[in-house]
């Protein structure tokens, strides 16, 4: 074989292989856009029923230094999409969560001066709302201060779909416990069951949703660290009023049992 031979060749190996890239890339931007829709039209149908259900939390958040937050109830869910262009055609980027755990209760801690910034700042990474009342000496420098903390904590998410590895990406923010959690689902494992173990997180209850987490890779795309492509604002789903409860047949799972306490 010649030379013209030899680069025909090595051309038609890099024409394959960008082909193949070229549809793997399709696979997984339909595979990623069919998982977030999933998610989203799962959630929005869940926190319809949760908002009015308010239903209690049964975890404790340990709040260090000062204690457990407990006897909380669950409200104001709400869920919204991101959207970009992909090959001329509309496909979902992330869905995003927030709900609120608490009670009406204010805690008040008094700190000493050299504790009062870091103190703070526990605060504010734990998305914890509070006032506080600044104590001084006779020189007006500053010797303690007390803050006064709502009982009252801020859970979230983020779900991303990470398009390039073909992956959905979950950030979890104070629903486990104050701080975040992550997870890296497969498309194909955003089911029924494995959305049913995720809104069991939402409410608080024990879930096995961490035994569907794929292994990290070892590239900076497993830490989240991925480009994001422009997005269009926010789409917003309305919860609408609770209506009275139409006579339906009784379902199971996850759904059943919160559907049920309408008719308590």
């Amino acid at each position: 074989m010649g030379l013209l031979d030899d680069i025909k060749k090595e051309a038609d190996s890099l024409r394959n292989q960008e082909a193949e890239r070229s549809q793997t890339l399709k696979a997984n931007a339909a595979a990623v856009d069919r998982a977030l829709r999933k998610v989203f039209q799962y959630m929005f149908e869940l926190f319809k029923q949760l908002n009015v259900v308010k239903p209690a939390c049964p975890m404790a958040y340990e709040l260090h230094s000062v204690g457990k937050i407990d006897g909380l109830s669950q409200s104001e869910y709400r869920i919204e999409y991101r959207t970009s262009q992909r090959d001329n055609r509309e496909h979902y980027e992330n869905v995003t969560i927030t709900f609120k755990r608490g009670k009406p209760e204010v805690l008040n801690v008094k700190r000493e001066a050299e504790t009062i910034e870091r103190f703070r700042d526990l605060l504010w990474q734990n998305n914890m709302r509070f006032t506080s009342e600044v104590f001084r000496n006779e020189r007006r420098v500053v010797i303690a201060e007390v803050f006064k903390i709502n009982c009252e904590v801020l859970c979230g998410a983020e779900i991303v779909g990470d398009y390039d590895n073909g992956v959905i990406r979950f950030k979890l923010k104070n629903v486990e416990d104050f701080g975040p959690t992550m997870y890296t689902l497969e498309p194909d494992n955003v089911t029924d069951q494995s959305l049913e173990d995720l809104a069991r997180l939402f409410i608080g209850k024990d879930s096995n949703f961490k035994s569907y987490n794929r292994k990290p890779a070892a590239n900076l795309s497993a830490t989240g660290q991925y480009r994001r492509p422009d997005l269009k604002n926010p789409t917003y789903a309305v919860m609408p009023e609770a209506k009275a409860p139409e006579p339906e047949e009784e379902k199971k799972g996850l759904f059943g049992s919160i559907k049920s306490a309408f008719k308590k």
